[in-house]
């Protein structure tokens, strides 16, 4: 085997294990903020019942979901971390929406959910990988 042979296997290997943890750490971020969570509350202020997310759950998820993005796009191609913890992330969260919903509005709210998490974690990933080169010069 030429060494050529052997750098493509190993950019594939790497290529695989950072996408399949990308999708770990996508899932996982989508269980520990918000997966648990699925009772309305009354909120006071407004005089109406809102959720099943507080506003600072969606906040510390987003900026872990981005942090998360952009530590993995320090390692491996940002492509590859941006597709993964979106995939992640959203799978789970269509697949909770989708049991719990019905009017099939769910449908609306994924869509929607994927637009978002893909344009938020490709910039997040892209802002990885230029802290990346900046560190190795």
């Amino acid at each position: 085997m030429s060494s050529a042979q052997q750098a493509d296997g190993a950019w594939h290997a790497s290529a695989w294990s950072g996408l399949v943890l990308a999708l770990a750490l996508g899932a996982a971020t989508y269980a520990a903020w918000l997966g648990w969570d699925n009772e309305y509350y009354y909120d006071a202020a407004v005089g109406a019942y809102q959720g099943p997310y507080r506003p600072m759950q969606v906040a510390g998820c987003a900026l872990t979901f981005g942090v998360v993005n952009a530590l993995l796009a320090m390692r491996w191609r940002p492509l590859i971390i941006a597709v993964g913890t979106t995939v992640g992330f959203w799978i789970l969260w269509t697949l909770q929406a989708g049991s719990q919903d019905e009017t099939g509005l769910f449908v609306v709210g994924s869509a929607l959910l994927l637009v978002g998490l893909a344009l938020g974690s490709a910039l997040t990933a892209w802002i990885g990988s230029r802290l990346r080169r900046r560190r190795t010069g």
